[in-house]
């Protein structure tokens, strides 16, 4: 039996594709809601994006495309077909919501713009996706676009080097967050508010997300540079070489600092005490720990700064952190749904895992299902 979840019997409708509005979707269909995910009859083109694949390439789940799109059924319709249009707004007509990545001209084409939407369905909430805000909505943008126009690439890299991209698409990730965030806080408020719509795009959220250095930046007019794996306002916050690996330390504050030394047997050096302090003779800091780190193999230093409460720990490689989450869970962290493996949600609710209820659908799977569902 599958447990109740908090989003039982909210019904919604995802035109989007690729990855932003998908993340967001499956987000709400992690937590219960019936998300019925519209692809043109060529499919979202991420399904394309491999390899690697699940299953039989021709069938055109790759590892991209399942990434965020579980718990979801698939219904094809062409939207440049009359019968199309007809066939989704039949389903709206059922839905609490409708998420789409269209730029503002296609969705007046497909009469998706909020005025048209809110005539034939008006009790119904829009969340949509875009790549630029305002004026610019219009203009296509990808993540990557998203992380140089933001800021996020100048800030990202090594001083000396080159501007350089997250290792994943993080803007998509933190813009669908937020697309999900609006939408859940439109469909709490329908009680006392009239349904609306919440728009998001990746450009400004990737300004917005640049939080602490966008903070400093406004603060001071100063231009924030690249500052590697260091921090520009904490030390020490950043990786160390031990003798046989690397592990990062992130001292937040001065008690921490202090047993830090501690743990490494360094002296109490009153000139480091507070944190203004270290960051103003960072390289001299730097330079002492790293020895006293050297010195230490990475597994027993890491048990003594957990031990001493010191926030610390190994640079993991992608499986290494998988691992170490299976071991955080007995009861298993990776799940296996019709041969395919994915992540559980990070959500837990009452303190459980939400379940994987669907693998992620071949194109069309649920077509029928769900088109037969509109007449009952």
């Amino acid at each position: 039996m599958t447990p109740s979840l908090p989003l039982d019997g909210i019904r919604v409708v995802d035109l989007s594709r690729v990855l932003a509005g998908p993340f967001a979707t499956m987000l709400l269909a992690d937590l219960g809601a019936d998300v019925v995910k519209v692809e043109p009859p060529d499919g979202d083109e991420s399904r394309a994006w491999g390899p690697p694949w699940w299953g039989d390439p021709a069938e055109r789940r790759s590892a991209y495309f399942a990434s965020v799109n579980r718990n979801k059924r698939s219904v094809v319709l062409d939207l440049r077909t009359d019968a199309g249009r007809t066939d989704l707004d039949r389903l709206l007509a059922g839905a609490d919501l409708l998420v789409h990545n269209y730029r503002p001209a296609t969705a007046a084409r497909l009469g998706l713009e909020r005025e048209a939407l809110r005539a034939r369905h008006p009790a119904i909430v829009v969340a949509t996706v875009g790549g630029f805000p305002g004026v610019d909505a219009d203009r296509p943008a990808y993540d990557l676009l998203a992380q140089a126009v933001s800021g996020l690439m100048s800030v990202t890299g090594d001083p000396g080097g080159s501007p350089m991209k997250v290792g994943v698409a993080l803007l998509d990730l933190l813009a669908g967050l937020e697309c999900a965030v609006g939408a859940l806080a439109l469909l709490i408020g329908r009680g006392s508010t009239s349904a609306g719509s919440v728009q998001v795009s990746l450009v400004e959220a990737g300004v917005a997300g640049l939080t602490n250095v966008l903070a400093n930046h406004l603060a001071t007019g100063a231009e924030p540079g690249r500052h590697g794996n260091v921090h520009p306002n904490i030390v020490p916050y950043q990786p160390f070489a031990a003798a046989d690996g690397d592990l990062v330390l992130a001292v937040g504050n001065d008690q921490q600092f202090a047993r830090l030394c501690a743990v490494l047997d360094l002296p109490v050096d009153p000139g480091f005490a507070t944190n203004p302090q270290r960051v103003a003779r960072r390289v001299e800091l730097v330079a002492a720990l790293g020895t006293a780190i050297h010195r230490r193999r990475r597994a027993e230093l890491l048990a003594a700064l957990e031990e001493a409460d010191v926030p610390a720990g190994p640079v993991n490689r992608v499986g290494e952190a998988v691992a170490a989450l299976e071991r955080a869970h007995p009861e298993g962290w990776v799940t296996t749904v019709d041969g395919m493996r994915f992540p559980p949600s990070p959500v837990r609710v009452d303190g459980e895992g939400t379940p994987i209820r669907r693998a992620p659908p071949l194109l069309g799977e649920h077509t029928a299902e769900v088109l037969a569902e509109l007449t009952q």
